[in-house]
């Protein structure tokens, strides 16, 4: 078994890059599946019958270029914060709501993006039921709230 790894060095090489995903999978910081590009690398140099040396050489060469050059770039990428890639409740922040019942600062519910939530108002206002609103921030389970301001075209005539 020993002799076969010896003459299929690339099946060590593969073997590796196996588990430096393993790694990357718990990790998640980028790191091991940059190891991982030298383990493949190195394997392609077994593969053409390069000598040990090479292999090393390849994969360490490989794997440092990675992490110094691909590594930064791709953690740029994943941490941008454009409002297409927001998920989960930080993608409510600016959106509309519509009280359910009535939103004070102590109480209320409204409506956002089709769901029902625990709502406060954020600052010394009243929101009746179906008012319109914007959300401000999200706190656990509580949407903050404040009204969207609007004009009245028809305003009722004044009776003297």
């Amino acid at each position: 078994m020993i002799e076969w790894f010896g003459e299929n060095l690339w099946a060590a090489w593969l073997a590796l890059c196996f588990i430096l995903l393993m790694f990357e999978v718990f990790s998640l910081d980028l790191i091991f599946i940059m190891l991982a590009a030298g383990a493949v690398a190195a394997g392609a140099v077994a593969l053409a019958g390069g000598a040990v040396w090479a292999q090393l050489l390849v994969g360490g060469v490989v794997a440092l270029l990675m992490i110094g050059a691909i590594r930064p770039v791709a953690l740029k990428h994943l941490k941008s914060r454009s409002p297409e890639t927001l998920t989960g409740v930080d993608r409510l922040t600016g959106i509309e709501a519509a009280a359910v019942e009535t939103v004070t600062q102590t109480s209320g519910l409204a409506e956002v993006d089709g769901d029902t939530w625990t709502a406060r108002a954020s600052g010394d206002f009243i929101l009746e039921p179906g008012a319109p609103a914007v959300v401000d921030s999200v706190d656990g389970a509580t949407v903050y709230l404040s009204p969207i301001r609007s004009i009245d075209w028809n305003p009722e005539p004044e009776q003297a």
